[in-house]
């Protein structure tokens, strides 16, 4: 790492005809005078290969050595701090080399959450039985900011900075942060020392965001689900959501039985936290004054836990699960309405048309377009009265006797499920081409096509296919870069030689670091997104707000 630092850093400065002045970073660390420990208990160290990938189950925070193989063999549902000679360098990803002169910590679900919170780069690291001793000092904002600064001579060196002012400038500030913090080690000023290093990294992360460019005519959008509990608190909301740069709002709409506005149907009463006023039309009027998009996200088969209003209401409509119950096993709770039924499909549409027809809304964005999870096969969607006595009479058989060793009619069974869904997308575009011509439809979906298909019957490839949206937006939920590279360039090959935009949607609310959320979007620029929808702005950090505005969203 030195030597390429030294050398990018050399380089640029004899280009800018000036001395490099890098003491900073190759000047040995000092003995730290400030230490910050703490100490976490791990599911394991080691653990058998057997269950899950790499043997790492849900929650659990592991440790793998040498001793396991070279590879930890996670799969990309985690997160995964690197050690080296007892120093962490490097934070995120999966299925991590294991290096010979350390270990890698791994975490899924709850424990990658602690890993992305608790784990830095430059934090002193150690083993001690199962239990993981780790240890924050003045030293750890120096390795963070080398190793941040690293990062942008590197894109300085490929092209996608091209700000060489900026690092001079940079390398001037640190340089007397640097100086002054060595000085506040040598007077044992504690304080001092932390405050120095602290804008030593600071500085060096503002570079790396600002290395991150805006580009024109990009879709910057957020889901959200309004907390605001007046007017006038929404209205700051947007604002807020203005200076981050973001151009599109998408707000959760129609969701549990309810809907965010008033009158939206006799069987959709409005949430009672929005009684009294009317949070979309407020949306619609604030958003045009800062040039932004509002995008109803609205829930469609999805309706909800026990106490939704829908499920007291239609329980002839809910659906029933092939165990016998109305509420899922595999998505805890959830009931969803009948996909096949059609006053289900008419209920929905009224919906639609009456909020296209209240609001001047640019798109409209169905989510849950989809059955229930429903794999295992035995604990699958939908199995009501209504489909057993329909599928009887159109494919001749019965649904509660028939399983996947019948291949034949399980296929048939598995089609249609998927056409119930995609007629319903078809069903919603005819009302857009009819009645809301100026009204673009959008839908929520599994980034694995064929998974998708597979195990929630939501064929949203052939949807592309036959022209029925206007835009797919994926959710490629991920710590690990490299799984939102994959799903982008699936979405790429599948809308190929079609006018649908490509929107990518972040999963930021998994926790991970500000740079982990450029890198991903600047991934998804570069497999040719049309932009980015982060879920959630709820959820979205100040350190991830403060890196969307230095960097990929600032001002052009």
């Amino acid at each position: 790492m030195k030597y390429n630092l030294l050398t990018g850093i050399a380089l640029l400065f004899i280009a800018m005809g000036c001395q490099p002045k890098v003491s900073w970073v190759n000047k040995e660390l000092s003995t730290a005078i400030y230490r910050e420990a703490g100490s976490k208990e791990l599911t394991a160290v080691d653990p058998e290969k057997v269950g899950f990938p790499g043997g790492r189950g849900p929650d659990h925070l592991v440790a793998y050595t040498p001793a396991f193989g070279e590879q930890t063999g996670t799969n990309e549902w985690g997160s995964e701090a690197i050690i080296r000679n007892g120093i962490v360098v490097s934070v995120g990803g999966n299925n991590s080399a294991i290096p010979a002169d350390g270990f890698v910590i791994s975490g899924n679900e709850s424990a990658s959450l602690w890993i992305s919170q608790n784990l830095n780069v430059g934090m002193e690291i150690r083993l001690e039985g199962n239990t993981l001793q780790y240890a924050t000092t003045e030293n750890t904002f120096i390795v963070q900011a080398r190793q941040t600064y690293e990062k942008v001579l590197q894109r300085f060196e490929t092209g996608k900075m091209t700000d060489g002012q900026a690092i001079k400038d940079f390398e001037e500030l640190v340089q007397a942060d640097f100086d002054a913090l060595e000085n506040a080690r040598e007077q044992q000023h504690i304080d001092m020392a932390l405050m120095y290093g602290k804008q030593l990294l600071d500085r060096s992360r503002k570079l790396y965001y600002s290395s991150f460019e805006p580009r024109e005519n990009e879709f910057r959008g957020v889901w959200v689900r309004l907390a605001d509990k007046t007017p006038e608190e929404l209205k700051a909301t947007i604002k807020r959501m203005a200076d981050a740069g973001i151009n599109a709002i998408l707000p959760e709409t129609i969701y549990n039985g309810y809907a965010i506005y008033p009158s939206a149907h006799p069987l959709l009463p409005q949430l009672p936290q929005f009684k009294g006023w009317d949070p979309m039309q407020i949306m619609v009027e604030e958003c045009a004054k800062y040039g932004m998009q509002v995008i109803p996200w609205c829930e469609m088969f999805f309706i909800g836990g026990a106490q939704s209003p829908l499920v007291k209401q239609k329980p002839e409509w809910v659906g029933k699960f092939r165990h016998g119950e109305i509420f899922a096993v595999l998505e805890p709770g959830f009931h969803y309405f009948c996909p096949s039924r059609p006053e289900v499909a008419d209920f929905l549409l009224t919906t639609i048309d009456t909020m296209l027809q209240r609001y001047p809304i640019p798109e409209v964005q169905l989510d849950y377009i989809r059955y229930s999870l429903s794999e295992p096969w035995d604990k699958g969607f939908c199995y009501c009265d209504y489909c057993r006595k329909n599928v009887k009479k159109k494919l001749n058989f019965d649904i509660m006797a028939i399983s996947p060793d019948d291949k034949a009619e399980w296929e048939q069974w598995n089609n249609y499920r998927a056409n119930n869904v995609t007629r319903f997308v078809e069903q919603v575009n005819e009302l857009l081409q009819g009645k809301h011509q100026h009204v673009g439809l959008s839908v929520d979906v599994v980034p694995h096509p064929v998974k998708s298909l597979e195990l929630k019957f939501q064929d949203w490839g052939t949807w592309v296919k036959k022209d029925q949206v206007d835009a797919v937006y994926i959710m490629s939920y991920a710590f690990d870069n490299m799984t939102v590279s994959n799903d982008a360039e699936s979405l790429k090959e599948i809308v190929a030689g079609t006018d649908v935009s490509q929107i990518v949607g972040l999963g930021p609310y998994m926790g991970f670091k500000p740079e982990t959320l450029l890198e991903q979007i600047e991934i998804s620029r570069e497999k040719g997104a049309d932009g980015v929808c982060l879920f959630s702005f709820n959820a979205l950090s100040d350190e991830q707000i403060e890196a969307l505005k230095y960097g990929p969203f600032r001002s052009l």
